[in-house]
């Protein structure tokens, strides 16, 4: 019997996705075990979120496609419905996190912080464990009607169609944040520029490259949150479409590609972040060498120059 073709995408893209997801994420890691100061950034550990939320909704996905043949009233098949759910929203609140931390950054010019961070993390967990606790609730991870596989839903009607607007208006907040947040911080990024080179001294011929090299993270660190402008629109139009009782199957092809990238795009932006190159390069003096060269980059990972800027 042929799979359907939004299965057999699904069984190309999402194992793509997950191998880079996966390079990302143990990238971060085996940088941080050579040299700590390459992970002592809060967007790096942002980063690496984002990542370890595209493995785990890769994961979802493709286990769905694989075993399709899952009894719907199982309890392995309820729990493959609530990883799904769990981890897409997972996914958008992470995206989320990030872009509150590159706004206040780079548009409120204040300093990170491990008591911002904290906060971020712990705001961030409350709010996936309290919109999976609601799920649960609408018994969307255990509805049976009208399904071919373990999809998120709830067999009572009105309960479904509230779950189904709330992933699809989720997504779309999501997309929104990423926007706003990508020109609000491009419009002020001279502005951080500023104040970052002003807080440079006596570091000669290297001053420049280094605010190069600043301003290059600045703008290319919008890729991440931008990201979620090519992966959710199509999975945010099929979920608000069907919760309005519009069941549109041929979104479900564009849907599984672009879902399928998110892996993909998040290594894409992590290989052309202009902090890989120089963590990877830090890294490895440190481990030819045992020692790090300041002209080569290391200060931009010291903490003083995270955000060099207001403190809370």
């Amino acid at each position: 019997m042929a799979l359907p073709i939004n299965v057999l995408l699904n069984l190309i893209f999402q194992p793509i996705g997950l191998i880079c997801a996966i390079i990302v994420l143990f990238s971060i890691i085996g940088l941080a075990i050579i040299n700590r100061e390459s992970a002592n950034r809060m967007t790096v550990r942002l980063v690496a979120a984002i990542a370890f939320s595209d493995i785990l909704a890769h994961i979802g996905e493709l286990y769905a496609s694989i075993n399709r043949s899952i009894p719907l009233e199982s309890s392995l098949c309820s729990t493959v419905m609530g990883f799904r759910a769990i981890s897409k929203t997972f996914y958008c609140f992470t995206n989320m996190a990030i872009c509150f931390h590159l706004y206040r950054s780079l548009v409120l010019l204040k300093k990170s912080t491990l008591k911002i961070e904290f906060i971020t993390w712990i705001a961030t967990l409350v709010l996936v464990v309290v919109f999976s606790i609601m799920y649960w609730s609408f018994g969307a991870f255990s509805g049976v009607k009208g399904k071919v596989g373990c999809n998120p839903g709830s067999d009572d009607p009105t309960l479904n169609q509230v779950f189904l607007l709330m992933m699809g208006f989720i997504n779309v907040l999501t997309i929104v944040i990423g926007i706003v947040t990508t020109i609000l911080g491009r419009r002020n990024l001279h502005k951080y520029i500023n104040v970052f080179s002003a807080t440079l001294t006596d570091r000669g011929d290297d001053c420049d490259q280094i605010i190069r090299d600043r301003k290059k993270m600045a703008e290319r660190s919008f890729l991440y949150p931008l990201s979620t402008c090519i992966t959710l629109p199509i999975e945010a139009i099929f979920l608000i479409m069907y919760g309005f009782g519009s069941f549109n199957q041929k979104l479900g092809t564009p849907k599984a590609i672009t879902l399928g990238l998110s892996g993909v795009l998040t290594g894409i932006a992590f290989a052309i972040d202009p902090a890989t190159r120089i963590a990877f390069r830090s890294a490895y003096r440190k481990f030819k060498y045992g020692n790090l060269d300041k002209g080569l980059g290391n200060d931009q990972f010291k903490g003083d120059y995270d955000i060099p800027l207001q403190n809370n």
